[in-house]
């Protein structure tokens, strides 16, 4: 089976999220020293980091590693979504979503960033925000359990609406993990058709007339 390469799953701007683009900056920290690691200003502080990485220019292993730290594991997995779904998922996160993001990150972010999106949003996503979020957000939610807040990660340029969009950013086990388009393994294949049945063998009394 073909590997998706990054840009599908990482998504540029509301007419390939499906979604209205309401901004909304990520909450501000405490006055004083730095953010709690589960507030969403922790992780917004964390993907400045990324674009930094992304100015540097080179060969984008920068940007890489930066992200690196992003990808869940498969004990989150099973820690946000029960062993069974945990397992199915981990498959599909692992060869398609962690490696896609190893190997195309590099030329994607830095390219964006080159563009002028520097600027980090982050946003929650979930029933009480309904205009920027989509299906794929919604079924990591249904199938978290015990639930927990989920958030996008967009990177646009100054006033702009649109922008590079990350999907899936969850805090857990003491940091922040992309789910990106895990959604696309949560559910139970569906099973194979069942086999036909064989020809009826008799001859029809009218075969030969």
């Amino acid at each position: 089976m073909t590997r998706r390469p990054l840009s599908a799953l990482l998504l540029i701007g509301a007419a390939l999220t499906g979604v209205a683009c309401d901004r909304m900056q990520a909450p501000e920290g405490p006055a004083e020293g730095s953010p709690a690691p589960d507030d969403p200003a922790a992780l917004k502080a964390l993907f400045e980091g990324v674009v930094q990485a992304a100015r540097q220019g080179g060969d984008g292993s920068a940007v890489v590693r930066a992200l690196e730290p992003f990808l869940a594991t498969r004990q989150d997995l099973d820690a946000l979504f029960g062993p069974e779904i945990g397992a199915r998922a981990w498959v599909g996160y692992s060869d398609k979503v962690a490696a896609a993001l190893r190997e195309d990150a590099g030329a994607v972010v830095p390219a964006q960033v080159r563009a002028g999106r520097t600027e980090v949003w982050v946003e929650q996503v979930g029933p009480a925000f309904p205009d920027r979020t989509t299906a794929g957000d919604q079924a990591i939610l249904d199938a978290m359990h015990p639930k927990r807040p989920l958030y996008t990660v967009r990177l646009q340029r100054p006033g702009e609406k649109l922008g590079l969009r990350l999907n899936g950013f969850v805090f857990l086990n003491g940091r922040w993990r992309a789910l990106l388009k895990a959604y696309d393994y949560l559910a139970e294949p569906p099973a194979p058709d069942a086999e036909p049945s064989p020809p009826d063998a008799t001859v029809p009394a009218d075969a030969h007339r």
